[in-house]
């Protein structure tokens, strides 16, 4: 299809003329919908299935961080090379393929024997298929919409993503009552039943840009993942190798970042010599697009964070289980979806940056109050009212954020932005779960290795056990078994177990509060220049 045929398609559509085509677009974006749906509530099943994953498999909270982190972190490193494969091959072959894909995952996750199969086999080959999927949802909006239809239909998709933290809630049900290998298996079928979109015209591929961008992202990703496990720069036993006698995990960031470097002017060459880029300059130039990418990426590290710490303390400290946890969903599902959908069909001429700006801030607030809230041992209202909060913010940016992208850059590149949009989505939420999973493990072993030494009355086996034992986010049961199978004294037990509660509620407050600050600085980049090649909102 040439450029424009593509244009006159979309206006078309958009503008709805025919009423035929009208009606495709309204039934195209309900797929669209569904397909976010379907996508988003994969990782709902999965973070419900936590506690009941580490007692099938004797697995720590580590495992079940890494398997969540590799499904991001697949999804947010192709995503980049997807939306220009989408281009080339067609929107509805991408998704289909990615379809394909996440069905293989879901049924290598709901029958794995053993926890490593589940992360590098099923969670893998989802994030492979979400990383075709979603560009392709975010891709068609711009083809099928303009102006204030394409922000309502940006809406509905991000309404769809809310959507999901209220799926988990039968989910839950089906975990507590079948196990997690059930909850995946169901949904194989719900994933068979989505149908695909429309092709999109095609054009040349960069590989050196993909592969680039690919590399650099996995090792940035990668390393952050690994750094609770390996140390930050002495090396835990856990560490596989050593590199100059410290943790090899910071050097496997560190390399991934000077990929990333470099790729930004390998991409400036081949978008000037062959006229194709994963990364168009269109992209790295505008201010707007930059401060987009924040406001897509903000909430979902946000929503990393919480579902890491807020469903550890959930269900390790307080208890609960999957139905109990993914009910709590609807605290801040709701808002979510409600804002998402709501401001652009009640406001469209609202400002954007005004939305964003407040949902930071109530982002932050939330956060806050979580950081208060996990320092306790139970469930109480200050938790509940922050993750009130933070849903009403992710729902506030989440209105505007990927609009703010697509109307920054030229139509010609409206469609490719779906591949920043999702990248930048899916590598938010493996940061969140990451980063902050990786401040709150380091913090709890740095507290319980400082009490450890200042214990004196310890037989000297015992404290030499302790020195090397790598702690994990673990309620007093589960840490006073430890203590007893390391053959601690009770008295020295009891005084541990207590360091441990309080060890444990800073690491969670830590981690939380960390995440308020950095909502708070998210405001700074709220103040862009207009890009003059925008589409208009």
């Amino acid at each position: 299809m040439s450029s424009t045929c593509a244009c006159k398609e979309r206006v078309e559509v958009a503008r709805g003329q025919g009423g035929s085509v009208g009606s495709k677009a309204t039934i195209s974006l309900a797929v669209l919908a569904l397909a976010q749906l379907g996508v988003s509530a994969d990782n709902g099943a999965f973070s419900v299935a936590m506690s009941e994953m580490m007692s099938v498999f004797g697995c720590s909270v580590a495992d079940v961080q890494l398997a969540n982190t590799v499904y991001a972190l697949m999804a947010g490193t192709f995503m980049l090379a997807s939306g220009l494969l989408g281009l080339m091959v067609g929107w509805r072959r991408t998704f289909v393929g990615g379809m394909v894909l996440m069905v293989i995952g879901e049924i290598v996750t709901a029958l794995a024997p053993v926890v490593e199969l589940l992360i590098w086999g099923g969670r893998l080959a989802v994030g492979v298929g979400a990383s075709l999927v979603i560009p392709s949802v975010l891709g068609m909006v711009p083809l099928l919409f303009e102006g204030d239809k394409r922000k309502q239909a940006y809406g509905v998709i991000a309404g769809s993503a809310a959507l999901a933290t209220i799926v988990p809630i039968p989910l839950g049900m089906l975990v507590d009552n079948f196990g997690f290998r059930f909850t995946f298996g169901a949904l194989v079928a719900a994933s068979l039943a989505l149908p695909a979109s429309q092709p999109r015209a095609s054009k040349k591929f960069d590989l050196v840009g993909a592969a680039l961008a690919s590399m650099g992202l996995f090792a940035v990703m990668f390393g952050l993942s690994r750094i609770s496990a390996w140390g930050v720069a002495d090396p835990l036993p856990t560490a596989p190798f050593t590199i100059f006698g410290l943790s090899p995990a910071p050097f496997i960031v560190i390399a991934g970042v000077a990929l990333l470097i470099v790729l930004i002017p390998v991409e400036s060459w081949m978008e000037r010599e062959h006229d194709v880029a994963i990364l168009p300059s269109s992209f790295i130039k505008s201010a707007q697009v930059r401060s987009g990418v924040v406001a897509i990426a903000l909430p979902f590290f946000y929503m990393g964070a919480q579902g890491l710490v807020a469903t550890s303390f959930y269900q390790l400290v307080v208890g609960l289980g999957g139905t109990s946890t993914a009910l709590l969903g609807i605290v801040s599902g709701v808002p979510m979806l409600v804002l998402a959908m709501g401001i652009p069909r009640k406001f469209p001429q609202v400002n954007s940056w005004l939305v964003v700006r407040c949902g930071y801030i109530a982002i932050a607030l939330g956060a806050i109050m979580a950081a208060f809230g996990v320092r306790g041992s139970e469930l109480t209202s200050i938790m509940v009212l922050g993750t009130l909060l933070g849903g009403i913010g992710v729902g506030m940016v989440n209105s505007q954020s990927n609009n703010l992208v697509a109307s920054a850059v030229p139509a010609h590149d409206a469609q490719q932005s779906g591949g920043i949009q999702g990248a930048a989505r899916n590598l938010g939420l493996a940061l969140g779960s990451a980063a902050m999973g990786s401040v709150m493990l380091i913090a709890v072993n740095m507290g319980l290795d400082a009490r450890v030494e200042s214990t004196a009355v310890l037989d000297e086996p015992v404290r030499t056990a302790l020195e090397q034992t790598v702690y994990t986010y673990e309620g007093d049961l589960a840490f006073s078994a430890r203590m007893d199978g390391m053959g601690v004294s009770d008295p020295v037990a009891g005084e541990l177990i207590a360091a441990n509660r309080e060890v444990r509620a800073n690491a969670g407050a830590i981690a939380m509060s960390t995440v308020a600050a950095l909502a708070g600085l998210a405001l700074f980049t709220t103040f862009p220049k207009r890009s003059k090649d925008a589409a208009g909102e």
